[in-house]
């Protein structure tokens, strides 16, 4: 009875794989599905230090090391016919060759710019990327807006990423502790970049100037992202401690959070600052006795007031009610 039942589990599995279907093996593309693949997307180079080949073999001559987000280009008049595993590209200076198809992203022409910043920020914000490859990224970024392809919306999308960048790259030489004069790349970086910076002698630091966010907005006000680039103008203001200092205290919420919500007063960003602003705010002139408008007010102590009044008067009403009360106590008390 046992050697009938093993027999027939047996005749049961042979016949299980015999009726089960055969797996299709998977058809690879053809070299025209392929060539097509390539020319209706554009080639994102997501790494550091890709390397150009001569032949499309990884024994072959490396003609250089790319770039991370380096512009390179399909190359349809390549000799060797298209494979799923290497792209024949031209360069912007002509050097052709090929890459692995596995180390670069295919990206929709209208996607591109997007999937580039993607791609950046991630390594931005990476504590394994070191600030030698920050100023790569922020160079390629900023080569990418000048393309000619990017108006507009796009414009100011990249500018804004790319001034980020900038942020990113010299605060990371702050925090590094890292003297610009021992590194000639990092010296010829900032030079480069230098009418973006601000220098500070006392501590020997670099600094976003935050007038390129502002200049960028005053040229396109009305894009989707010129809110992002005033969050990033606002984050761009050096942090300064005033101590008991009335002029620098108002001037430095007029700059940056005051302006912030006068031009942008539906912005992201509204609340946070409205509510930033107050503490301040309050603190200056929780003792109106204590609040130093000595006679005679400092013409510069004055003009930051009257803005700040101004500025009010275009605010939206609950904004405007929260942050009223406090600068007519200024006004009270230092424009007699």
């Amino acid at each position: 009875m046992k050697t009938i039942f093993s027999l027939s589990l047996f005749f049961l599995l042979v016949w299980g794989i015999i009726a089960s279907p055969i797996p299709k093996s998977k058809k690879n593309p053809s070299p025209k599905e392929i060539q097509k693949q390539y020319k209706n997307n554009r080639i994102l180079i997501p790494v550091f230090g890709l390397q150009l080949h001569l032949f499309a073999d990884e024994k072959s001559d490396v003609l250089r090391k790319l770039k991370f987000g380096e512009l390179v280009f399909y190359d349809p008049s390549s000799l060797e016919s298209p494979n799923s595993e290497w792209i024949p590209v031209k360069l912007q200076d002509g050097l052709s060759g090929f890459l692995k198809r596995s180390l670069v992203n295919l990206v929709p022409e209208s996607q591109f710019h997007k999937s580039f910043v993607i791609e950046a920020e991630k390594q931005l914000n990476s504590k394994y990327t070191d600030h030698h490859h920050k100023m790569e990224i922020a160079d390629s970024i900023f080569y990418l807006s000048q393309d000619g392809r990017y108006t507009g919306d796009e414009f100011i999308y990249l500018r804004a990423k790319a001034g980020f960048a900038l942020k990113k790259v010299v605060d990371s030489l702050s925090e590094g502790s890292i003297k610009p004069d021992s590194d000639p790349h990092t010296l010829e970086f900032l030079k480069k970049h230098q009418s973006k910076l601000l220098y500070d002698y006392a501590s020997g630091h670099y600094f976003m100037d935050s007038n390129y966010f502002w200049k960028l907005i005053e040229s396109y006000p009305v894009t989707k992202h010129s809110d992002y680039a005033g969050y990033l103008a606002t984050e761009t203001i050096p942090k300064i401690d005033c101590k008991a200092d009335l002029k620098c205290q108002l001037e430095n919420l007029r700059k940056g959070k005051m302006r912030y919500i006068y031009l942008f007063p539906t912005g992201n960003y509204v609340t946070r600052y409205t509510k930033s602003i107050v503490t301040e705010l309050k603190k200056i002139t929780e003792d109106p006795d204590s609040i130093p408008c000595f006679q005679p007010i400092s013409e510069v102590i004055k003009s930051e007031i009257t803005i700040m009044g101004s500025y009010l008067s275009e605010y939206r009403i609950r904004e405007k009610k929260l942050i009223l009360p406090f600068v007519d106590i200024l006004k009270k008390e230092c424009l007699k």
